[in-house]
């Protein structure tokens, strides 16, 4: 039995167990591994799992949801590592390195940690065509323009369209399992007020979570596009409010990053 330091942390709600790679055993199946950490009864419990390395230049960061699979960006979990890095070094600016992608991150203080995920995308090779993307809205009772695609490292679908939990629930699944999203799709459902954007999350592989940075970040982004916020705007979850701003083609996020508890994972 191998006992693994672990610190577990989170951004509104959005939870996190952090682990640095030189910990983790060699040969070791991450999927499997990510799978057995993130179960809320048999593990420590998560919405996804982190490994880092820290280097001169930046600090690499891998993110696996709750059923093992990869994702790409997570402007929660960037702000946790960030403040863990902060923490342990004093550095208050570090460059994450997520599969190749730079993120710049700045400790302002314990509830204000600003993540640049740099640019959102609205055309992208996985994106539906416009047809097929309003047919499937048609199917499901949403106003065509007021679904977009957005990309953010990860994929994203917005919908600003008034739904019920349940019909909100029933999309997030079977948004999953259709042609038109063959890896899955993250889903944000948005409503807009006075620059206040009320905001609910469904991620691939993990479900419906308290909080999405990258969710957040792509939702702001598609709203300014539609002209339904300015280049400032705050988006609200259920257990606090991020900061978003535009600058240039830039979006950059502020918010909160809180510590939980750390221990040591016994794995066998």
């Amino acid at each position: 039995m191998k006992k693994i330091p672990f610190v577990k942390m989170h951004g509104l709600g959005n939870d996190f167990v952090i682990i640095a790679e030189e910990m983790l055993p060699l040969a070791l199946n991450m999927k499997v591994f990510a799978q057995r950490v993130s179960d809320r009864r048999l593990g420590i419990g998560c919405d996804q799992f982190i490994t880092y390395k820290e280097s001169n230049e930046f600090v690499k960061m891998s993110i696996f949801n709750h059923d093992g699979s990869k994702a790409k960006a997570c402007g929660n979990a960037s702000r946790c590592l960030s403040r863990l890095i902060f923490e342990k070094s004093k550095k208050r600016n570090i460059t994450l390195d997520i599969d190749g992608r730079k993120v710049l991150c700045e400790y302002i203080s314990e509830d204000q940690i600003k993540v640049d995920l740099g640019l959102a995308s609205f055309e992208e090779s996985w994106m539906p065509q416009e047809a097929s993307l309003w047919d499937l809205a048609i199917r499901h009772l949403i106003e065509p323009k007021e679904m977009i695609c957005v990309d953010v490292a990860n994929p994203h679908l917005v919908i600003f369209s008034k739904l019920s939990d349940q019909d909100r629930e029933i999309i997030g699944k079977n948004f999953q399992n259709i042609d038109l999203f063959k890896e899955g799709i993250n889903i944000s459902f948005a409503e807009v007020k006075d620059d206040k954007i009320y905001l609910k999350v469904w991620e691939r592989g993990t479900g419906f979570t308290y909080a999405c940075g990258s969710g957040a970040i792509a939702t702001f982004a598609a709203a300014n596009k539609l002209g339904f916020v300015s280049d400032k705007a705050e988006v609200l979850f259920e257990l606090g409010n991020l900061k978003m701003q535009k600058t240039g083609e830039n979006i950059s996020m502020y918010g909160p990053a809180s510590f939980v508890f750390e221990g040591e994972y016994a794995y066998e």
